[in-house]
C-alpha cells in the first residue's frame, strides 16, 4: 500500500450490489476497495468495527436493512466517524436528512452519473489528504539575477535526491515559456504542467503520475513543452495551490525551478515553500538584487530567515568580492559555495546528463551533494563523502 493510500469500504445489504459497486468505483478511482455485508445477521455497526479498524472512507448503500446502521453513525462524535458518501435508491428527503446528520459528504441516487460520482470521490479523497500531516518538502530555487545558474542547480539537486536517497523526488519547471529542464535531463515530455493544472480538480494521487516524465534515476519531471506558449493569466492560482497540495502529500522532495519575478503564481509557490534557495554570483549587481529579494521574502511573505539559503554559484576564491564581503552585504553568516567548473557544466547540459552521472567525483558534484544534505535530503550513507581517516582505514559510516 502506498503511503498516501486511504482505506475505502462499501457497506450494503445486497451482495450482488456490493460486488457491482465495488467493480464500478474501483475502475473510476483506481484504488483498492473492500466490502462489508450488513444485514439482520450482522452485529450492530459499532460492534462490527470494534475488533477491526474502520475504513477512512465509507460508501454507504442505503436501504431499509442498513437504515439502522446509518442511525448509529449519527450518534458518534463527528471526529470518530469515517468520511461518508451515501447512495440511496431514491431521493427520499428523510433519508437525505439522516445522511447529512451522519456527516455525509455527498448523496447520490441510482442510477448514478459516473462522472459526478468520480468527481465527488476525488474531492473527498483530496480533502482527506489535505487534512493529513504533510509528508513532502517543497524546495524552491530562484536566481537573484538572470543567468545565475539556478535552473542547473535545481536540476542536479532534484536528480541527486532521486538517485542518492530513498526519497521520491519531483522536479517542477515553472518557467512556463522558456523552461529548460527537459533538455537538462534529455527528456521529451508527453504531457505538461499546464495540462496537470487544467485537470487538477479531476486528478487523484495515482493519476498525477501520468502527467510527469520519468528519468532513469527515478526523478519525475513536470514541465512545459517547447511548442507551447503559456501566458501567466492562463493559470488559475487555486489550481496551482491544489496541485502543490497533491504533490506535497504524495512525494518526499519537490524541487521548483522558479523564474525571477513576483506575481500571484510565484507568490503561491514561495509562501508554501519549506526552503527557498537564492542563487547568486560574485558581483555587486547580484548582491543588490539578492538583498532586495531577501527583503521581499521576509517582509512581504513572512518567510523566516532560517528558511532562506544563499548559494554562491561559480564561486571564485580569487574574486575581488570576497566571501566576507558577501556575508556582510547579505547579512548572512551561512553561505553555500558551488565551485566554478565551466567545461563540466557546459558538457553536462549539452548532453542532457546530470552532473552525478557525468562527473560524480568532481568538486562541483560533491558541492551539490553537500547542498542537498543541507536541505535535509537524506543521502544514503554509501554516497556520503568519507573523511580522510575513514578512507585511510576503509571504515564505514555509522
Amino acid at each position: 500500500m502506498q503511503k498516501d493510500a486511504i482505506s475505502i469500504q462499501i457497506l450494503g445489504s445486497n451482495p450482488s450490489k456490493l460486488s457491482q459497486y465495488r467493480s464500478q468505483i474501483s475502475s473510476l478511482i483506481n484504488k483498492e476497495i473492500t466490502t462489508q455485508l450488513y444485514n439482520n445477521t450482522t452485529p450492530d455497526l459499532l460492534s462490527l468495527y470494534r475488533d477491526k479498524k474502520p475504513p477512512e472512507l465509507l460508501i454507504f448503500l442505503l436501504d431499509d436493512a442498513t437504515l439502522a446502521a446509518l442511525n448509529e453513525l449519527t450518534t458518534l462524535p463527528s471526529a470518530s466517524r469515517p468520511a461518508l458518501l451515501v447512495i440511496a435508491p431514491d431521493n427520499d428527503k428523510q433519508q437525505m436528512r439522516l445522511a447529512m446528520q451522519a456527516g455525509a459528504r455527498d448523496f447520490f441516487t441510482s442510477p448514478i452519473n459516473e462522472q459526478e460520482l468520480h468527481k465527488s470521490l476525488n474531492k473527498i479523497i483530496f480533502d482527506m489528504r489535505r487534512g493529513r500531516a504533510k509528508t513532502g518538502t517543497l524546495i524552491t530555487i530562484i536566481n537573484a539575477k538572470g543567468g545565475s545558474g539556478g535552473s542547473f542547480i535545481t536540476c542536479n539537486l532534484a536528480h541527486i535526491a532521486a538517485a542518492l536517497s530513498d526519497s521520491s523526488a519531483v522536479l517542477i519547471d515553472f518557467d512556463l515559456q522558456f523552461g529548460s529542464q527537459s533538455l537538462n535531463l534529455d527528456i521529451k515530455p508527453q504531457h505538461t504542467i499546464v495540462e496537470a493544472l487544467n485537470d487538477v480538480t479531476q486528478l487523484d494521487f495515482d493519476a498525477i503520475d501520468g502527467y510527469m516524465s520519468l528519468h532513469g534515476s527515478g526523478l519525475r519531471l513536470l514541465s512545459t513543452s517547447f511548442e507551447q506558449v503559456v501566458l501567466p493569466g492562463e493559470i488559475i492560482v487555486e489550481n496551482l495551490d491544489q496541485l502543490l497540495t497533491l504533490l506535497i502529500s504524495h512525494y518526499d522532495q519537490i524541487f521548483v525551478d522558479l523564474p525571477r519575478h513576483i506575481d500571484p503564481l510565484s507568490a503561491t509557490i514561495l509562501e508554501r515553500s519549506d526552503q527557498i534557495v537564492i542563487v547568486v554570483q560574485q558581483s555587486l549587481s547580484h548582491m543588490r538584487d539578492a538583498k532586495r529579494l531577501t527583503r521581499i521574502l521576509k517582509s512581504e511573505f513572512n518567510i523566516a530567515e532560517k528558511n532562506i539559503l544563499i548559494v554562491i554559484n561559480r564561486f571564485d576564491p580569487d574574486s575581488s568580492l570576497h566571501l566576507a564581503d558577501i556575508q556582510a552585504n547579505l547579512e548572512s553568516s551561512v553561505l553555500y559555495k558551488i565551485p566554478n567548473d565551466y567545461d563540466r557544466v557546459a558538457n553536462s547540459t549539452n548532453l542532457g546528463i546530470p552532473l552525478y552521472d557525468y562527473a560524480r567525483n568532481s568538486a562541483i558534484t560533491k558541492a551539490i551533494i553537500s547542498l542537498a544534505e543541507s536541505l535535509n535530503v537524506p543521502i544514503r550513507a554509501e554516497f556520503k563523502e568519507k573523511s580522510f581517516f575513514k578512507k585511510l582505514f576503509n571504515l564505514k559510516d555509522k
